[in-house]
């Protein structure tokens, strides 16, 4: 059954519980015993313009009934935009929508001689409870029963209108705003014109000579003031316009949607990209950064890292993430200051030892065999850590994948020991605050890859490299481990630790089958299967004493490193 037929089904509060997953007792619990006074936890943040913001961040028992009810919705607003047949490049709005952002509604007023932007004030509080059950009542979508209508309501508001920080104000405000955005699209049709809206943020653009004058019109002292229909449409469609945020941008000034500029192509303003690069370059150099404009006011480097994201994600929209083989240092100047940060924080500022896997699911296997072996080295546990651990397992992401170029697997590691010194030197590193440790498996692809005979050459050591030292020191903090070797001398790689019961288990009906020529995927499970179903799940059974000589090896090149003469 279709999300919205389940809710046309929905005869009151039992129905609504079943459909998000709840009992009915303790939906009504949240919804009539529990104060509404409780229901809540009010704090400000502040706005970007100035001023703050009120926020209503709901309790965790209520806030797991409104995600599940918001996501219950978006399918309802999915379907009902199949049923329409809206193509993608004529929806309106595009805030707190799948698929959607700031991106795909600024890319809408590209290349346009005139952009207007204007603000509806109090968007979230401007909805109220009346209109929200009336809404479901009497929209022809959904035309529900008045008992569910009301259920919905009182999961949906607080204080008699939308609370900004509940999961569902936004597609609730989506849904009734959808009257607005008809009325206003219809205007701007009629006037040559584009439109779209991001949440309070809406927009009219245009290529004519003129910009429509029912729209906004120019008075003797040279200020732009909305036309009177558009006025009368908002304030039916029961909203009010934030006069200080209107504004007219002409072609030949910088003009912008939803903060990001759109005069040739959707953007980054300038002044932006030069900050977030001189912030970078302050934080690699003095170890912090500080606001544009108040050198009191410390920049984090959380806040930093979203805001060198948000560039990438913008930029790079329409750029190819595979890896490609052209030299790291070609390209974009966006891309070159994210890796500059995120080396940083990485190998250069960590408090904590980083170590660098071969594989993905290596990760899973060293955190449960130093938290489960009773034996574990010293200075990689950690038990005021909730994680239990002393050391920081890199994480390989999309962001390390085209960033960093850090993906897992031999190739990667090897080019990351190749131009590890250059990249130290782009950040003008030469004291760490703590080791970055390379684990590989000690098997034919580091010695056919030429991973060992590269650290040959760049350590110019007079010993084979070939995994029979506990580790070698391939300059600066950085380090090599292999896996021991077996105990007849014969490669290794970190699953040979496992106890061959657990690799012994079947999933499915299908065994374990590590080397690759020889996998069948009608027959066989491989590495993901085993570390994330089996190793993770099953990991207090299991005795991962084999790993200690392992984690020795590691263990001792921590310690090589507290006494070398990179240690900041």
């Amino acid at each position: 059954m279709k999300s919205i037929e389940q809710l046309k089904a929905a005869a009151g509060l039992s129905d609504i519980a079943h459909i998000i997953g709840f009992k009915p007792k303790s939906l009504a619990y949240v919804l009539y015993v529990l104060p509404p006074a409780s229901r809540y936890a009010q704090f400000s943040i502040p706005k970007s313009s100035g001023g703050t913001r009120d926020i209503l961040a709901p309790v965790p028992q209520l806030k797991l009934a409104q995600r599940r009810l918001c996501e219950h919705l978006q399918n309802c607003l999915h379907d009902i935009e199949a049923q329409l047949t809206v193509k993608s490049d004529c929806i309106l709005a595009h805030g707190f929508k799948r698929d959607l952002s700031i991106v795909t509604n600024a890319s809408i007023h590209v290349g346009r001689r005139w952009v207007l932007n204007l603000d509806l004030k109090d968007f979230f509080p401007s909805i109220n409870f009346g209109r929200v059950r009336g809404f479901f009542i009497k929209n022809k979508h959904f035309c529900l029963q008045p008992d569910a209508a009301t259920v919905l309501a009182q999961i949906i508001c607080h204080d008699n209108q939308l609370p900004q920080g509940a999961p569902t104000s936004p597609v609730v405000s989506n849904l009734i705003a959808g009257l607005l955005d008809i009325r206003l699209n219809k205007m701007a049709t009629q006037n040559r014109c584009s439109y779209t809206r991001y949440a309070d943020d809406i927009t009219f653009s245009t290529n004519t000579r003129d910009f429509p004058q029912s729209l906004a019109k120019i008075d003797q002292d040279g200020v732009w003031t909305l036309g009177n229909r558009l006025h009368k449409r908002i304030k039916q469609s029961g909203y009010a316009i934030n006069s200080k945020k209107t504004r007219m941008q002409f072609r030949r000034s910088r003009q912008e949607v939803t903060g990001l500029t759109v005069n040739t192509e959707v953007g980054i303003k300038r002044e932006r990209l030069k900050n977030t690069r001189a912030q970078v370059d302050n934080l690699v150099r003095n170890g912090v950064c500080h606001a544009r404009g108040n050198p009191m006011q410390p920049v984090g480097s959380v806040s930093l890292q979203g805001h060198l994201a948000h560039i990438a994600w913008v930029k790079g929209r329409y750029v190819d993430h595979s890896r490609s083989d052209g030299h790291w240092k070609r390209e974009p100047a966006y891309v070159q200051t994210y890796r500059k940060f995120l080396d940083h924080q990485t190998f250069v500022a960590s408090p904590q030892p980083v170590i660098i896997c071969e594989g993905k699911t290596d990760n899973t296997y060293f955190r449960c065999s130093i938290n489960r072996i009773a034996g574990a080295p010293a200075n990689l546990t950690d038990k005021a850590n909730p994680t239990g651990l002393a050391v920081r397992l890199f994480q390989f992401t999309r962001t390390t994948s085209w960033v960093q170029r850090l993906n897992g697997g031999t190739g990667d590691i090897k080019n990351f020991i190749e131009w590890y010194a250059e990249r130290m030197r782009v950040l003008s590193a030469t004291k760490f605050i703590s080791p970055v440790v390379l684990v590989v498996d000690n098997d034919s692809g580091v010695k056919k890859g030429g991973l060992n005979s590269l650290v040959k050459s760049k350590t110019k050591s007079a010993v084979a490299i070939d995994g029979s030292s506990d580790f070698y020191h391939v300059g600066q903090n950085l380090y090599l481990v292999h896996t021991p070797k077996s105990a007849t001398g014969g490669d290794t790689m970190i699953e040979d630790f496992l106890p061959a019961a657990v690799k012994g288990q079947t999933l499915g009906g299908k065994t374990l089958e590590l080397d690759e020529s020889k996998f069948d995927p009608k027959k066989n499970y491989g590495k993901v299967p085993l570390a994330e179903t089996i190793v993770k799940r099953q990991q207090d059974k299991i005795n991962f004493d084999a790993f200690l000589p392992l984690l020795m090896r590691v263990s001792k090149a921590l310690d090589h490193f507290d006494k070398s003469a990179f240690k900041a």
